[in-house]
């Protein structure tokens, strides 16, 4: 963790984002049937484990201590009201049969 190096990179493929999970609101935007895409405030998109790109290849990775960073709109070319929850960073431990993460910090970049 002390060196900065990456040692591994995901991607998430996204096909269409819509409001799958809405906190005490209806959703607005779903993709079936020719719908606009979209993720309004206070819901979330949540995709299966199963489907591709949704995974970080770490087979040749030693195991140790290393820091996690997940950046969401990284080129910000998503509007939204502001950018500055779009990155969260966080301790992540590698047992190598495990991984776990901790101390986890929100931030923009």
């Amino acid at each position: 963790m002390t060196t900065g190096e990456k040692v591994a990179e995901g991607h998430k493929a996204s096909f269409c984002l819509e409001d799958v999970f809405c906190e005490n609101k209806p959703k607005k935007y779903q993709c079936r049937g020719g719908g606009e895409q979209g993720i309004s405030v206070g819901c979330a998109d949540i995709y299966a484990y199963t489907i591709d790109c949704q995974w970080i290849d770490i087979t040749d990775m030693e195991t140790g201590e290393y820091l996690f960073k997940l950046k969401v709109n990284p080129d910000e070319l998503v509007e939204e009201l502001d950018f500055d929850n779009n990155v969260i960073t966080c301790t992540l431990n590698y047992t190598g049969y495990n991984v776990s993460v901790r101390n986890c910090q929100l931030g923009r970049h």
